[in-house]
């Protein structure tokens, strides 16, 4: 192994304990401490430099400009820290208040120093703009004037004038005014940008070029195609029927359209959120959602005594045992230190009141009665559970045909293997009308939460295993939609489709979240396929860089250390080692690989699960 190469690897091992070490500190102790104890620290971009140098001198004295793709990989790395550099050296950023009909200059930038514009921005109006029928935003908008042009900033919106960026940030609480973010950075986005764009181009041409997965069959063949396409239970217990709505009634009121989560749907998705929230299953006893939600509606004073709201840890409760009587109004009682608790109460209370089920407003256009029935078709069945349980039975297939029939007569493996492949198209198909069933209800692709990006990475794991002769019929083309589809599944307490915060009305959000989960897809597959690795890592790289460039046009900055995007950079270093097997000899054994790939995936669980449920930030899915 080269100097150069043990230098470098030393300073991205130091890199990546550093960046591990802050996201821990910042959990414990709040945000900040990571910036003042690591991320703002002379000896943190020190490190920066010295890997920037030593990369810089492996360059040279391994002469790669004669491998030229991989010498444009290495310079755009180059490039997106000198941009780094520059932002911090060159650029300062700031807040703008101002109120309806006043017009300034002056702005505060983030060291509370006083800064002036060379121009003068007046608010012309404010506005919140809703989803129809609720008071949940959908934008926020600012029209302002400045140097006398006049332009609307909302979320993922902004305005450029003369070298800076106003971003909408924030509002007065009377709605007469707004706080815009102000970014003047004349130097370091250009060149992260041009860094950015090389990296991209030189991803593409080192894919299609020396990439083996792209060499090698039919299967391989496949994959070429296929990476664009991404990128681009009841109870047994009886109910009493006196105070039952009949089924067949129940269900010609599913089909009716009512306002809910900021949208229109239909009458038996609000029941089946209600219950499932409540209760944590689809139906009560022997009763779907939409009778429980219109008996409820009817009996109301008889529900109170129902056992149907969930607790953590002993088992089921009455709305009737959070009532406190003896005061008027009456109040809750016992769920002041449960938030959980108090939201299923507080939900049951809306529909007594009256307040839950709330009919289309005059201005929202109801939808067509096949997206409608598609939509209650979704709620019928459960689809995670039912996906779950095929992947597990094609493991056990996998198992059978490796271990129990290694020494049988081929007719019985091939007989086996053929029913594998047919089973892991059906399963593809199931998950994938799943999918686009989803998107059917939301209205927009189903990628915005946890829930929905673990279906996504399934649906990017079956289709990886089918493409790939070497993983077709091994158990690990199916092992990781198994145990994704369990953590779907245990975690489904509230899979309700919501509407999405304004900063996510942005087509970064699909680009990026497709990209970075198919990443996640192929680097669990490459434990066993080795060929995924290249073109995971390239993935993984795009993926972080179209959520920095989506971040900078949502609010100013392009990355912000933020627990998610440093975890995903360690992934993104780790899983770039074995990539250097040149200059790294010990990756040449594939046991050794094999050996780094395992303990690699915890990176990989961390970043996507240990930052949701254990450190939190702008990406964390817990809530």
């Amino acid at each position: 192994m080269k100097k150069s190469a043990i230098w470098s690897w030393g300073l991205v091992l130091a890199l990546v304990l550093a960046m591990a070490l802050a996201t821990v500190v910042e959990a414990n102790l709040g945000m900040g401490y990571g910036r003042a104890w690591v991320y703002g620290t002379w000896w943190f971009r020190l490190l920066w430099l010295a890997l920037a140098a030593t990369g810089l001198w492996h360059i040279i004295r391994c002469r790669l400009w004669r491998r030229f793709v991989l010498a444009a990989l290495h310079v755009a790395l180059l490039m997106i820290l000198a941009g780094a550099a520059l932002t911090a050296i060159t650029s300062h950023r700031g807040y703008l208040h101002l109120r309806e009909g006043d017009t300034s200059d002056i702005y505060a930038d983030d060291n509370s120093r006083v800064r002036h514009l060379p121009f003068e921005a007046r608010l012309d109006s404010f506005r919140i703009q809703y989803y129809p029928g609720t008071q949940t935003p959908r934008d926020y908008i600012s029209n302002v004037e400045m140097g006398g042009t006049k332009y609307r900033i909302s979320m993922n919106r902004i305005a450029r004038i003369e070298g800076y960026r106003f971003y909408q940030s924030s509002y007065d609480r009377d709605g007469h005014g707004t706080i815009l973010r102000v970014n003047y950075d004349p130097w370091g986005t250009g060149v992260t940008y041009a860094g950015y764009l090389l990296l991209g181009i030189s991803m593409v041409v080192y894919l299609i070029m020396g990439s083996s997965l792209l060499k090698r069959g039919k299967a391989a063949r496949s994959a070429a195609v296929l990476l664009p396409l991404f990128l681009c239970s009841s109870s047994l217990q009886a109910a009493d029927s006196s105070f039952v709505v009949p089924l067949e009634q129940a269900q010609q009121k599913a089909y009716e359209q009512v306002l809910w989560q900021g949208r229109p749907a239909p009458l038996g998705t609000l029941a089946k959120d209600f219950l499932q929230k409540l209760y944590g299953k689809r139906t009560y006893k022997d009763l779907t959602a939409t009778q429980v939600l219109l008996s409820w509606q009817q009996h109301p004073e008889h529900w109170a005594d129902e056992p149907v709201i969930a607790q953590k840890d002993s088992g089921y409760a009455c709305l009737n045992d959070f009532m406190d009587y003896s005061v008027m109004p009456p109040r809750l009682k016992g769920v002041e230190h449960d938030p959980y608790l108090a939201e299923k109460v507080s939900l049951a209370l809306m529909l007594v009141q009256e307040r839950l089920v709330l009919p289309l407003p005059a201005e929202v256009r109801p939808r067509g009665k096949a997206s409608i029935a598609a939509e209650l078709f979704y709620n019928r069945l459960d689809w995670t559970l039912w996906g779950m349980i095929g992947c597990w039975l094609l493991v056990m297939g996998c198992l059978l045909r490796s271990y129990v029939l290694q020494n049988q007569h081929s007719r019985n493996r091939a007989i086996l293997g053929m029913a594998i492949n047919a089973g892991r198209l059906c399963l593809l198909l199931f998950m994938g009308v799943a999918f686009f069933l989803r998107w059917n209800a939301a209205g927009r692709i189903p990628l915005s939460n946890g829930y929905e990006t673990l279906h996504f990475a399934v649906l990017c794991v079956l289709a990886l295993g089918t493409v790939s002769s070497r993983l077709r019929q091994e158990t690990a083309a199916f092992l990781p939609a198994a145990f994704l589809l369990l953590v779907a599944h245990l975690g489904e307490k509230d899979p309700g489709i919501t509407p999405l915060m304004p900063v996510l009305h942005s087509p970064w959000l699909s680009a990026h979240v497709s990209v970075i989960m198919l990443s996640y897809a192929m680097l669990m597959l490459s434990v066993v396929d080795r060929r995924m690795l290249r073109a995971a890592v390239c993935l993984l790289a795009a993926g972080i860089f179209l959520g920095a460039v989506w971040a900078n046009v949502s609010w100013g900055s392009y990355w912000s250390w933020d627990p998610k995007e440093t975890w995903a950079l360690i992934t993104l270093l780790v899983y770039s080692a074995p990539l250097h097997a040149q200059s790294l000899p010990w990756f040449r054994s594939q046991r050794n690989y094999r050996i780094y790939s395992l303990v690699a995936l915890a990176c990989l669980a961390m970043t996507y699960w240990g930052v949701n449920y254990l450190l939190g930030g702008m990406h964390s899915y817990a809530s």
